[in-house]
């Protein structure tokens, strides 16, 4: 701490702006580097800078000269470049988790909309079915009934039951490699084997 800096701070806790630009011509740069080592951004080390000044000049009334001002503006700037990078940590943090959930929509989305183009395409191609067959597809595989329930609700063998069923399955298969691209056909003759 030199005398002239001692008077420097004197000045500007008096307001002295000529005091105010003195000091930042002369610490502008080494602060400017101590920031940079912490940052690696030259742009967000000149706005940590940019703050320090502003700061000092906001306190300026409550500085101690005995103390020295270089002092204070390397207290200020650390204090600054923790800020800045506390708040980049939390802004990466929240950008990451809406990322996650803009991308987690989006698959959902692209899922649904998957169910939704095979739900279509299944209730097309069973109203394609004669309706026997209908009756018998509707019965064991969307309300989940045996083959023995199908048959006693229709009044028709078991046997004629799988027969329906064969046939609406063969009839479904067929409809759906016709009207759809062919990944989607496999995996719903796939799904529909179970």
């Amino acid at each position: 701490m030199t005398v002239n800096d001692i008077v420097l701070c004197e000045r500007l806790m008096g307001g002295d702006v000529d005091a105010y630009k003195q000091i930042y011509d002369k610490y502008h740069s080494q602060l400017y580097y101590y920031a940079l080592r912490f940052l690696k951004m030259p742009e967000l080390a000149e706005d940590v800078i940019h703050d320090v000044f502003l700061k000092l000049w906001e306190i300026r009334e409550q500085l101690k000269p005995e103390f020295g001002i270089v002092g204070y503006l390397y207290k200020i700037t650390r204090n600054q470049v923790f800020k800045l990078i506390k708040k980049i940590a939390v802004e990466t943090e929240l950008r990451a988790k809406v990322i996650s959930i803009i991308e987690e929509q989006a698959i959902e989305s692209e899922a649904d909309l998957q169910w939704n183009e095979y739900a279509g395409l299944l209730g097309s191609a069973v109203e394609q079915l004669p309706p026997q067959c209908k009756k018998v597809f509707n019965l064991c595989r969307q309300e989940g009934k045996t083959y023995d329930e199908a048959a006693q609700i229709l009044g028709i063998s078991k046997h004629t039951v799988k027969e329906h069923m064969m046939a609406a399955m063969k009839s479904i298969k067929k409809y759906f490699r016709q009207n759809a691209d062919i990944v989607f056909s496999l995996l719903i003759i796939e799904l529909m084997k179970k």
